[in-house]
């Protein structure tokens, strides 16, 4: 009897023994898990090229980044006038250029050869809007001023707040309707008050609206995929996209042209690295931190930069109806955008 109570002690013991080590391991392997994943982290944290602290979505530090991101664009397309290269082929050269940097940039990541198929598709898809945005941009450039094309340009969000209602199920705003009667008046007194100083036109104002509406296509695409991927893996492929559809355009209709010299190179590089890797790359990054309606609020300032950059860089003026047509229709966006906060 005691021999057995002995065995029952000593078996109940181990069975103690056993459960704590099994704690205790559990416990160690918890804590190594822990460990394991803690330097896993900081190794891919370590990967990114830049950490930006994490700011609430539509924050005004990402609208202040997304206004930075503007002035760039809006400084591109200054450059824009300072060179004799045709419309399509300066399109081709400023994402040729910036390609090489958005896929090492890009790289450094993930390799973004692993990406579906499909979304790939989706990407390029955005690109190729983007390159008859460009196309538009740069002929209505010659044919009007900066100031308007970044009016046109102001007017996006009357194209992507109703895609982000239809699409992304986002909130219908009554003063939306208000805002576009305004700002439609605005741009009838802005189109036919062309003063004898503007370097204004017609046609180069229908050109604006035409980037206008391919600009607004793309930011529906790029909102879309910035859910799920990063900034520099969509713009490389949307990149790849737009080289592509630039490239056979200028070959079909201005024949393959190269700079003049060095100079003319240079404003051209400045084009690229302005207006798409820091401009439209930050701009689209922005575009996974704020909402559709957000996004197209920071374009009303917009006229006002370009205004300012046209006077002073172009000498551009704008006559007396231009600057009320202009001041009506940002009345309109005012109206339109009044209630997003």
């Amino acid at each position: 009897m005691a021999y057995t109570t002995t065995c029952n002690n000593i078996a109940t013991n181990n069975k103690i023994s056993t459960t704590i080590d099994s704690k205790c391991n559990s416990k160690d392997s918890g804590i190594k898990y822990h460990t394991l994943n803690q330097i896993h982290t900081e190794s891919r944290d370590k990967q990114k090229l830049f950490k930006i602290p994490n700011f609430p979505k539509n924050s005004v530090f990402f609208i202040i980044l997304a206004i930075l991101a503007e002035s760039f664009i809006i400084y591109a397309s200054v450059l824009v006038k300072l060179t004799d290269m045709s419309p399509i082929n300066l399109g081709f050269y400023r994402i040729a250029l910036a390609l090489p940097i958005f896929w090492l940039m890009a790289n450094t990541r993930r390799n973004v050869f692993k990406i579906p198929l499909r979304d790939i598709t989706y990407m390029m898809v955005a690109g190729i809007f983007f390159a008859f945005d460009l196309l538009f941009f740069n002929i209505a450039l010659r044919h009007t001023s900066v100031a308007n094309v970044n009016l046109f340009a102001s007017l996006v969000c009357f194209i992507l707040i109703p895609i982000g209602i239809f699409f992304f199920k986002e909130r219908f705003r009554k003063s939306l309707i208000i805002g576009a009667i305004i700002a439609f008046f605005g741009i009838l007194i802005l189109v036919g008050g062309k003063g004898k100083l503007s370097v204004a036109t017609p046609f180069g104002d229908f050109m604006a609206f035409l980037s206008v509406l391919c600009f607004s296509c793309f930011l529906g695409v790029i909102y879309s995929l910035r859910k799920r991927y990063g900034t520099l893996e969509i713009m490389f492929f949307a990149c790849i996209g737009s080289s592509l559809v630039l490239l056979v355009l200028a070959l079909m209709f201005e024949g393959f042209e190269v700079p003049k010299d060095m100079k003319d190179f240079g404003i051209i590089m400045l084009i690229s690295l302005c207006g798409q890797v820091i401009g439209q790359g930050f701009f689209n990054y922005i575009m996974g931190k704020v909402n559709t309606q957000t996004s197209s609020l920071v374009l009303l300032f917009s006229p006002i930069i370009a205004a300012l950059m046209g006077f002073f860089i172009l000498d551009e003026k704008l006559g007396i109806l231009e600057v009320c047509g202009i001041c009506i229709i940002l009345i309109g966006v005012y109206f339109a955008k009044k209630e997003s906060y």
